[in-house]
């Protein structure tokens, strides 16, 4: 999924000739031109990605990219986390309020108002109705349609998770500790800045692909941290005799 005000083909054109699996893009509600904006896009988007996901063949590798793209990925994985395999957040940070978020698609408003460039850019990719579109946005941050995933969704997610963000805007590099100690797999990708995909397709193709190897073969942190915990109730059990393993040693030394 690409990200608000973007389309497949902007945000993911460079990524096409370096993928090596099946790859199905799907355009959110609102996106490009001749499509209606439903009074409540996220949520629509939500269930669009959903029924892709039950069109695949095998559980999928879930990717979204900026706060619209990977809070959608994240929901609809949530929803159904036994459909997918996995799940890939690009340009995010769970640390960002939807205040935060808020005040950044102000500022990306007034930005977009002034400077002309910008409006033709939206208008050729969306049509005159691309202010719709943000407005909608705005409106779901502020009635909770478009709730951002915090860490602690992340830390109860039963799903791999990687978070990869370029080196360099600040609070995106800040993101990854927290996302690391609750649970995710990080990736930093040098010279990339928010759109990582535009920025580094070849090495954002790569990193995926990456994951989704790992996910198959169970080596991600999702992984190991899973194996940690079977392995601390292992110990506890043997410490109070409860384990079938220790009471069999037992039965053996005694007998």
């Amino acid at each position: 999924m690409h990200g608000l005000l973007g389309t497949e083909d902007a945000h993911y054109a460079g990524c096409r000739k370096w993928w090596t699996r099946p790859v199905t893009e799907i355009r959110l509600p609102g996106h490009g031109t001749g499509g209606e904006i439903p009074p409540h896009p996220a949520a629509a988007a939500i269930d669009r990605v959903r029924e892709a996901i039950r069109e695949q063949p095998e559980p999928p590798v879930v990717v979204g990219l900026s706060y619209l793209g990977a809070a959608v990925a994240f929901r609809a994985a949530a929803g159904a986390p036994a459909t997918v395999a996995g799940i890939v957040m690009s340009g995010y940070s769970f640390l960002v309020s939807p205040d935060t978020l808020n005040r950044w698609l102000a500022g990306f408003t007034r930005m977009a108002s002034h400077q002309p460039a910008a409006q033709r850019h939206f208008a050729e990719l969306h049509g005159p109705t691309w202010e719709k579109l943000l407005e909608a946005t705005f409106a779901e941050l502020s009635d909770g349609c478009l709730r951002l995933p915090g860490v602690a969704d992340l830390e109860r997610l039963p799903v791999p998770v990687q978070l990869v963000n370029g080196s360099l805007l600040q609070n995106e590099r800040n993101a990854i500790g927290p996302a690391a100690a609750a649970g995710a797999d990080v990736a930093v990708i040098a010279g990339a800045g928010h759109v990582v995909p535009m920025d580094a397709p070849r090495v954002f193709a790569a990193t995926v692909e990456d994951f989704a190897d790992r996910v198959t073969a169970g080596r991600t942190a999702f992984h190991e941290r899973r194996r940690a915990t079977e392995r601390a109730a292992a110990e506890s059990g043997a410490e109070t005799g409860t384990g079938t393993e220790p009471v069999a040693r037992k039965a053996a030394t005694h007998g």
